[in-house]
């Protein structure tokens, strides 16, 4: 559950000797892996959309066959094989769209006929003063009114303020502030999103001023 997910986070942060950030923000972290596989004769591909798993049949030691992932194909045309492909997709994107129904796992059948949906998030990110904050802040809050609505849309709402540790990642006299809140993808449809965005960000913000 995503909620227990951040909250153990906050608990870590506050009671057991902090958490570890990244210096300049967490896209410093993809940077550097980029940087860690050029370093070690490795090659990354930017702006290349993958398009399809490709697939190819292999014997297990019982006799049974199965499809191993051999390589991806790009949008373009282009092939790419190697030993072990890894798929940084949502798997819903990596087993419907680019391995399909006809090849897909049997385990990942089975998974889906168990899974139970998760929301998705609403995020708010803002800009304030850093006189506003006193000088003890924490970085990470959890601010819940009832334990009865955790789990409901924007039951829950998760606040960090990364640039109390990092400076850098925002301009000299301010802060930045980004609170988030489960909430469900159906509410986000063409046609709903004017009537929804006014309720959710007015109760997000309701919850930071009162708290």
């Amino acid at each position: 559950m995503t909620p227990m997910i951040n909250a153990g986070m906050v608990f870590c942060d506050r009671h057991f000797g902090g958490i570890n950030y990244p210096v300049g923000g967490v896209g410093q972290i993809a940077e550097e892996i980029a940087a860690g596989i050029a370093e070690r004769g490795g090659h990354v591909v930017y702006k290349a959309n993958a398009k399809e798993i490709i697939t190819e049949p292999v014997t297990n030691k019982d006799g049974t066959t199965s499809l191993k992932a051999t390589g991806v194909k790009l949008a373009d045309g282009r092939v790419y094989r190697g030993k072990t492909v890894i798929s940084n997709a949502t798997r819903w994107d990596t087993f419907e769209g680019m391995i399909g129904e006809q090849r897909m796992p049997e385990s990942e059948k089975l998974f889906r006929k168990r899974y139970k949906k998760s929301p998705s998030f609403l995020s708010m990110h803002m800009g304030v003063r850093a006189d506003v904050l006193p000088e003890d802040t924490d970085i990470h809050h959890i601010l819940l009114e009832s334990w009865e609505k955790m789990e409901q849309p924007r039951g829950t709402l998760f606040v960090s303020m990364p640039s109390l540790l990092d400076p850098s990642l925002a301009p000299p006299g301010r802060h930045i502030i980004h609170a988030f809140t489960p909430d469900w993808i159906d509410a986000w449809q063409v046609g709903r999103v004017a009537a929804h965005v006014p309720a959710a960000a007015d109760q997000g913000m309701r919850v930071l001023h009162c708290d």
